[in-house]
Order: C-alpha cells, then structure tokens, then sequence
C-alpha cells in the first residue's frame, strides 16, 4: 500500500493544529506527516491502522501517533458518524532548550521515539478533558494544556504500546 504523505497546516495565530473532523472528512487514506499526532476519538467505531497495528477504536479512545508514523482509521459502516478532535504539532515545538530541561524529561523521551500508543482509563479520561479544552482555548492556555496533555502521556502507565517503528 503505497503512503500518501500529508502536509498539515497550522492555524493562523497559533503553533499546533487543533481540529475538530467528522464523516466524511474524518476517514483519510493511509498517510503519514512530519507533525506528531494525538486523536480523540469522539463519535463512531471502526478499525484503526497505525505502523503494523491492527485494532479497533472506539468512542472516548486516545492514541498517540509519532511523527512520520503512517496511520488510517476505517468507521465500521459506511452510514456512521465517525468525528475525532485531531491535534498536530511539529516535532520541534518546543525547541532544544526546553526539551533539555530536567521538567521536560519524560516530554522530550516521548518525542524521540517513534511510536504509537493507546491509553487506558484514568489516563484517558485526564487526556481527554485537556484535549477537548484545547479545542476551545486560546493563547498561552492552549500551549500549556497541549504540554499537559503530553505530560499525562509521558508519564502514564497504563497505556498500549501500538507499534514502534
């Protein structure tokens, strides 16, 4: 299956992509990007792809996607509605300096790897409430809970390591 490469665009005025998709723009071919990717799945059920993972997804899951990690997710029927809050952001976003800082230990292992992961239930629930607060916060407050999110995922145990490529 040949891999389409995906260019993302940033919003204007702000540093990372915080998009809310659903049917039929929610469903994409097998792509990659250079930007890292955290999903939420809001609405729908199907089958997610992701490096050589096969699995399902369903509402209120969360996966982490590396950058350059070709994915896809497939709703289970044709009539559902799938929707998912997507945030893309560079893998430099947040520069050598900060990433150098014992506080952003387990931020800046995370986005050395090149992984996909899939979070569990306490964990997920903390995610998903940053997640859906960065889709409607601004400035300085969007960036601090997009580095709060990634804080959560660093550090949360109980998580599915999908693929590692």
């Amino acid at each position: 299956m040949k891999t389409i490469v995906q260019k993302i665009h940033l919003e204007l005025n702000h540093s990372f992509s915080c998009k809310h998709y659903e049917t039929p723009f929610f469903e994409t071919n097998w792509h990659k990007h250079d930007e890292h990717e955290l999903i939420l799945i809001t609405a729908g059920s199907g089958n997610a792809l992701i490096g050589d993972y096969i699995g399902e997804y369903v509402v209120g899951d969360i996966f982490f996607i590396a950058s350059n990690l070709p994915h896809w997710f497939r709703k289970s029927h044709a009539k559902m509605i799938g929707s998912a809050v997507v945030i893309h952001f560079s893998k430099n976003i947040f520069g050598d300096v900060l990433l150098s800082i014992p506080e952003m230990k387990n931020i800046a292992l995370l986005l050395q790897k090149n992984n996909g992961l899939q979070f569990e239930k306490k964990a997920k629930k903390e995610i998903a409430d940053a997640i859906l607060a960065i889709e409607i916060a601004e400035g300085f407050q969007r960036f601090n809970l997009l580095l709060q999110s990634l804080y959560k995922i660093s550090t949360a145990y109980k998580h599915h390591l999908l693929t590692a490529n």
